[in-house]
C-alpha cells in the first residue's frame, strides 16, 4: 500500500474514479473486505463478494440444469425408516377428545343446615345491609350505607333497605388539610446547635422555600446527632439540592428515615442518594418515588438494584419498578434484612433470658 500512496499524490482526493482506476485487484479486494456487507444502502449484488474464481464452462441452461437435478434425485437412494410404510395404517396414538363428566346435582346436599341458616333467617333488614356492606357486596346497598358501616361502627345508615334504587346524596365537604407552618430558619438554627429535641424535621408541601434556604437545612445536618427523621416531600426539589441530600446521607450515621417524594429528581440523581447509603448503612426507610422522571429506565433501576443488594440495614424503600429484574432484586434484599433483623431480635432475646 506504500506504493499506492505514492501513486496517488498525482491525483486529486475528490476524484474518486481516478483512484480506484490506480488501484490494484488484491488492492481493490482488500478494501472490499472493508465494506458492511449488512449495509441497506447498498446493492443487493454488492453485498456478497463472488465465492469462486473459477471460468465459467459455458453457457446456463436451464433444462438441462433441470434434467441433471431430476436424474440426481432418482439416482440416490432413500432414507431408511424404523418401521416399513403399510398404506392405511396409522402411526402414534389416535387423539380422543376427553370424556364431558355431567355434574351430579343432590337436592339434599343443596338443603344442608349451616350454621348461617338461623342468623340470616332471623336478622333484620338493616343488619343484613350492614352484613352486605362489610363484606363489600356494595350492589345491594348505597354508598350512604356503605361508608356508615364501614367508616363509623357504631352507627348504620338503613335508608331505602337493601333493595332501595340509587339515588343522589348530599356531599359530605371534607376540610382541606392545614398548612404545614414549619419554621425552616429555626430548623436550621437548631440543628445547626445540636439540639437534642430536634429529633424530628417536617416540610413537607412548602412550596415556597428556595433552593439556597433548603441547601443551608441539609449542610446544616451533616454533623448533627439528634435528627433521625428528615421529611422533604413535594418542597420542589432539584437535583443540584437532590446531589446535597445524598452528602447528607454519607455524612449523617444518625438519620434513620429521609423521605424526598413528589420532588423533581432525575434518575441519575436518585441513583446517588441510593448509593449514599452504602457508606454508613444505618439508614432504614427511604422515599423517593414520584419524581420528575416517572419512567427511570432499565440501566438507573439496574443501578438502584445494584446499591440496595450492598445494604444490610434498609428494610424500606419506595420506588417505583417498571422492570421486572431490578424490582424482584429490590424485593429480596429488603425481605433478607428484615428477616437477619428479626433473628437479630430473637437471638438477643435468647441471652437476656440466660
Amino acid at each position: 500500500m506504500a506504493a499506492t500512496k505514492t501513486s496517488n499524490e498525482n491525483y486529486d482526493m475528490d476524484d474518486f474514479d481516478s483512484l480506484l482506476a490506480v488501484l490494484s485487484a488484491e488492492e481493490l479486494d482488500s478494501i472490499n473486505d472493508l465494506v458492511d456487507p449488512e449495509n441497506s444502502y447498498l446493492p443487493a449484488s454488492d453485498r456478497c463478494k463472488p465465492q469462486t474464481t473459477k471460468d465459467p464452462t459455458g453457457q446456463y441452461d436451464r433444462k438441462k440444469l433441470l434434467e441433471f437435478l431430476t436424474e440426481q434425485g432418482q439416482k440416490e437412494k432413500d432414507w431408511d425408516e424404523q418401521k416399513p410404510y403399510v398404506a392405511g395404517e396409522k402411526k402414534g396414538k389416535v387423539w380422543e377428545p376427553p370424556a364431558v363428566v355431567k355434574p351430579t346435582t343432590d337436592e339434599d346436599d343443596f338443603l344442608a343446615p349451616t350454621e348461617w341458616d338461623d342468623v340470616l333467617t332471623n336478622a333484620s333488614e338493616t343488619e343484613i345491609c350492614e352484613l352486605a356492606a362489610i363484606l363489600g357486596f356494595t350492589g345491594l346497598i348505597n354508598q350512604v350505607q356503605y361508608h356508615a358501616a364501614v367508616m363509623d361502627k357504631n352507627t348504620f345508615v338503613n335508608s331505602g333497605g337493601w333493595n332501595a334504587a340509587a339515588k343522589g346524596e348530599p356531599l359530605r365537604i371534607v376540610p382541606p388539610e392545614p398548612d404545614n407552618l414549619t419554621n425552616v430558619e429555626d430548623c436550621i438554627k437548631k440543628a445547626e446547635a445540636n439540639d437534642k429535641d430536634l429529633t424530628r424535621i417536617n416540610i413537607n408541601n412548602i412550596k415556597e422555600i428556595k433552593a439556597d434556604v433548603l441547601k443551608d437545612l441539609l449542610n446544616a445536618l451533616k454533623e448533627n446527632t439528634h435528627v433521625e427523621i428528615l421529611e422533604m416531600a413535594n418542597v420542589g426539589m432539584t437535583d443540584s439540592i437532590g446531589r446535597v441530600l445524598a452528602q447528607l446521607i454519607e455524612a449523617n450515621p444518625t438519620l434513620k428515615t429521609v423521605n424526598a417524594e413528589s420532588n423533581r429528581l432525575t434518575g441519575p440523581v436518585i441513583t446517588e442518594i441510593v448509593r449514599s447509603t452504602l457508606k454508613n448503612q444505618t439508614l432504614i426507610e427511604l422515599r423517593l418515588s414520584n419524581q420528575r422522571s416517572q419512567i427511570l429506565g432499565n440501566r438507573v433501576e439496574m443501578e438502584v438494584a445494584d446499591a440496595i443488594a450492598q445494604n444490610n440495614t434498609l428494610l424500606r424503600l419506595n420506588m417505583q419498578f417498571d422492570t421486572l429484574g431490578p424490582r424482584v432484586r429490590v424485593t429480596e434484599k429488603l425481605k433478607q434484612n428484615i428477616d437477619a433483623l428479626r433473628k437479630k431480635r430473637l437471638s438477643s432475646k435468647q441471652e437476656t433470658k440466660n
